[in-house]
């Protein structure tokens, strides 16, 4: 099911993974919403299985009590049965690619990734899973953005099928980054891996915070800097001030390729104090000036 609006909240609030009552609820259905808005907002109560996506814009979601921001360059996974607040609010168009699976087909689909063939020729039909998703933001790669674009092109359950097995694979590679903490228990290291999620997705909703630190990262983590500073890097092999320029440059590349925003305006959105940092670093991470990037990229389009 292709939507362009969003349904409606009283819809919204009917909406079930499993049907206990036919008079009252709706069941999830396999859906993608291409929708666009500048002013929106809507309550979730259960989630089906969700992949919140924009094509343009960003957006906040509000979820396990963390505000999160979305943008092009990233996405977040909804497990089925969660609850958040979702909110569209800018002066241009937001272009939402939202996701929502069917439990059924969902559990199957999950079902099918996890087991061996072995396993799959001895129980074809079964669907049961108790795998969770980690609750984070994940950077749209290349190979995600590379399905996303296949929708038009494959089936529908074609489609979903990829984009499940996708999302598995950069949740798992996530997930074994915990292995990089050192700690004597395993409930130790997962507990560390849960505040670096934490901690990274808040540099990804805030990068435009020019006070954005350590010192912030660590008290909202309920963590010492000094900590903080050794487990981030342990975990993603760069440091907390590393991670935060590096995202500030990708949204510094995306603005200068899709938009008219002055260069000056450009370091002050992602977060630079002063418009003059921002030349020296994209000129070492382009190998050209900032406006020379610009203008090949406008020449080859």
């Amino acid at each position: 099911m292709h939507l362009f609006q969003f349904p409606e909240q009283k819809i919204l609030d009917r909406m079930k993974n499993i049907v206990h009552s036919e008079v009252t609820d709706i069941e999830w259905p396999n859906a993608v919403v291409n929708a666009k808005n500048t002013k929106y907002e809507k309550a979730i109560h259960e989630s089906s299985f969700s992949i919140f996506t924009n094509e343009k814009g960003s957006l906040r979601l509000n979820s396990n009590k963390r505000d999160l921001k979305i943008c092009e360059q990233t996405f977040y996974i909804s497990n089925p049965y969660e609850s958040f607040n979702y909110e569209i609010d800018s002066q241009e168009s937001v272009e939402t690619f939202n996701i929502h699976l069917n439990y059924n087909f969902y559990a199957k689909a999950l079902y099918a990734s996890l087991n061996s063939n072995e396993q799959l020729l001895e129980k074809p039909f079964d669907s049961n899973t108790d795998y969770v998703f980690t609750n984070q933001l994940h950077v749209k790669t290349p190979d995600f953005k590379r399905i996303i674009l296949s929708y038009h092109e494959d089936e529908e359950e074609v489609f979903l099928a990829q984009i499940l097995t996708k999302s598995l694979h950069v949740d798992q590679k996530e997930k074994r980054k915990q292995l990089q903490i050192p700690a004597a228990k395993k409930s130790t290291q997962k507990e560390l891996a849960r505040r670096m999620y934490i901690a990274k997705d808040y540099i990804y909703s805030n990068y435009s915070n020019a006070d954005l630190s350590v010192k912030l990262l660590a008290e909202e983590v309920s963590m010492s800097s000094f900590h903080f500073l050794r487990t981030f890097t342990k975990m993603y092999k760069i440091s907390p001030y590393q991670y935060i320029k590096a995202v500030r440059v990708a949204k510094a590349k995306q603005l200068l390729k899709d938009t008219a925003v002055p260069i000056n305006e450009v370091a002050f959105l992602v977060g630079f104090k002063e418009a003059t940092a921002i030349f020296p670093i994209l000129k070492k991470q382009l190998e050209k000036t900032p406006k020379t990037f610009r203008t090949e990229i406008s020449n080859f389009e």
